[in-house]
C-alpha cells in the first residue's frame, strides 16, 4: 500500500498545482525539508482482518510556511478526495480493498519544523504492505 498511496500522490495534478511535486515534498531521512509543503506519512500497525487483508492506519501530516493555512487546507480536501478513489487499486505488493477518511486535525505549529501544520486520517483495509 506504501507504494500505490505515494505514487498516487507524487502524480496527482492537483496535488502537483499545490506544491506537492514529488520525492522532496516529503520529510523521511530529512530532518526538516527545504520544500514547502511537504508530508509526513504516518503508517500505523497492521491489524488482523480478514485471510490476507490487514486494516492500516494512515496519518498525513501537511507542513507549510507559517501564516496561512488555505494551501494546508487544499492539501488536505484533495487527499480526503484523491486516497478513498483509489478503492479499488493493485500495485506490485497487493491490493487495496477499502480507505475511509477518518478525519481532520486542528490547526498546529511545529516548533521543530518552523511550520504550521495539520494531519487528515484514513483507515485502509488491504494485501501487502
Amino acid at each position: 500500500m506504501r507504494t500505490l498511496i505515494y505514487q498516487a500522490i507524487i502524480t496527482d495534478p492537483t496535488l502537483n498545482s499545490l506544491g506537492i511535486t514529488g520525492a522532496d515534498s516529503f520529510a523521511v531521512d530529512v530532518d526538516t525539508p527545504q520544500d514547502r509543503p511537504f508530508l509526513q506519512l504516518r503508517w500505523g500497525v497492521n491489524s488482523v482482518g480478514l485471510d490476507v487483508s490487514t486494516r492500516r492506519s494512515l496519518v498525513i501530516w501537511v507542513h507549510d510556511k507559517p501564516g496561512d493555512y488555505t494551501k494546508i487546507d487544499a492539501i488536505i480536501l484533495r487527499l480526503r478526495s484523491l486516497i478513498p478513489s483509489l478503492v479499488p487499486s493493485q500495485d506490485t505488493q497487493g491490493w487495496l480493498q477499502g480507505a475511509r477518511w477518518e478525519g481532520d486535525s486542528e490547526d498546529l505549529t511545529d516548533d521543530g519544523h518552523r511550520t504550521i501544520a495539520r494531519n487528515t486520517s484514513f483507515t485502509l483495509v488491504g494485501s501487502g504492505q
